[in-house]
This record gives structure tokens, C-alpha cells and sequence, in this order.
């Protein structure tokens, strides 16, 4: 098979006002693509296009809360009116909690499923025309969580289990019609572990996230994933930190 030329893709991203999310706007806007890139911090969100300027590609920025299924079909408008047609969708917001399920608070498993799943779908269901229309890609980020089930995350694992159970949905159903990737990244240097409120987990868990892998790594596996057209398909990448001294 012959390796196609790189065209400039359409790319929608959730989730990127910091870490892999807005790791992987700039990474794929410095390749030279355009990103639409979402999340609920417009102030965030405006830092983000700051550092965009000068890219090869293009980021554009539009707030988006990916539980609110009104603000999803609002950049759904956006994508139809403005480009030509989407070729990647990332939906990568997503939230966790660390806790011993015994002493965890109910608001915050509900608040992981709302984000980390209920999220996911209301992004796919919403852009699963365009895709289907330009043989389009799915990246999902699942986690190692997605294939093991830590102490104290057993909600978090469970939501990453099920966003590795709708890539191989998609994968199963829109077979040659779609591409889809899920990335399962260990710990990551962001600042996904400040939102635990279980202050000794938070202290006990922060040392591994500061010598995690940096979110341009990750966001380097996934301009790996959607420039492979025509040379196959990653279907799912797990990356990890390098422990060597």
C-alpha cells in the first residue's frame, strides 16, 4: 500500500485548555493541521491561542462543556460552518478522583462518569456524521486504567474501561468506514492529580505524576496515530513513563 500525502486535517479537541489536550492542539498545529480547540475556561482557552500564533497550522478556540449537550452541537455548528467537512475528533476531557471507594463522595464518581463517559458519547454522537462523511478518525484517551484496576480508582478505572469498550464499539460497527485509536498513557506531569481532595492520596500520588511523561509525549503519539493514513492504523498505542535512571 502506497503511503498517502499528508493533507492539512481537521481536528477537534476537548478538553484542551491544559495538559495532553492542549498539548495535542499545539502538536498538531505545529504539523501543520487546524485544530478546533474546546474547553470550559475561556481564559484558559485564550492563553492557549496565544501560543498557537506563528504554527504551521491553525488553532481555533471555542468554550465547550462536553456534559451540555447544547454546547456540544454549538462547535458541531461551528466545524459544519467553517470548514469543509472533520476529520479527527479527540475527545479528551476528562476528570479524576482518588479515594478508597468506602470513603469517597458520591457527587464525585457521578462527576467522573458524567466527564470521563457520558462526555465521550455526547462528543462522538454528535460528530459521528462528519466523521462517517470524510472516513474520519476517533482518538479516545483511555489510560493504563483502561486495561488495570487500581486501589483507591476504582470509578476512574472503570470510566477508562468503558471508553476502551466504545473505541472497539466503533471500530466493530464502523468497520472500513472509520479509523480509531484508543491512547491509554500512564501517569502524565499535569495537573490531573490536584483535583483528588483526599489530601494524603494527593501528597502520596503527586511525586509520580511529577516524573510522569510530559504531555507533549503523549500528543507525539497522537500526531504519530492520525498522520498514519495509508500505512495502517494504530488502534491502540499504551505509553508509559521510562524508569531508567
Amino acid at each position: 500500500m502506497g503511503i498517502e500525502s499528508m493533507k492539512q486535517l481537521n481536528i477537534w479537541i476537548t478538553g484542551a485548555s491544559s495538559g495532553i489536550g492542549k498539548a495535542c492542539a499545539l502538536t498538531l498545529a505545529g504539523a501543520g493541521h487546524h485544530v478546533l480547540a474546546s474547553a470550559r475556561s475561556q481564559d484558559a482557552l485564550a492563553e492557549l491561542a496565544e501560543e498557537a500564533q506563528g504554527l504551521n497550522g491553525s488553532v481555533s478556540t471555542l468554550p465547550c462543556d462536553v456534559t451540555d449537550v447544547a454546547s456540544i452541537t454549538r462547535c458541531v455548528e461551528w466545524i459544519s460552518d467553517r470548514w469543509t467537512g472533520l476529520d479527527v475528533v479527540i475527545p479528551n476531557a476528562g476528570i479524576g478522583y482518588f479515594d478508597p471507594l468506602e470513603n469517597a463522595k458520591i457527587e464525585e464518581w457521578h462527576a467522573m462518569v458524567d466527564v470521563n463517559v457520558t462526555g465521550v458519547l455526547n462528543t462522538l454522537h454528535a460528530t459521528l456524521p462528519l466523521l462517517l462523511a470524510s472516513k474520519g478518525h476517533v482518538v479516545n484517551i483511555g489510560s493504563l486504567a483502561a486495561r488495570q484496576v487500581f486501589p483507591n480508582s476504582g470509578i476512574y478505572c472503570a470510566t477508562k474501561h468503558a471508553v476502551l469498550a466504545i473505541s472497539e464499539s466503533l471500530r466493530t460497527e464502523f468497520k472500513g468506514q472509520l479509523a480509531v485509536t484508543t491512547l491509554n498513557p500512564g501517569a502524565v506531569n499535569t495537573p490531573f492529580i490536584d483535583r483528588t481532595t483526599n489530601d494524603e492520596l494527593r501528597a502520596n500520588y503527586r511525586p509520580q505524576f511529577d516524573v510522569g511523561m510530559t504531555p507533549e509525549y503523549v500528543a507525539e503519539a497522537a500526531l504519530f496515530a492520525v498522520e498514519s493514513r495509508g500505512r495502517g492504523i494504530v488502534s491502540e498505542l499504551t505509553i508509559r513513563p521510562d524508569t531508567r535512571d
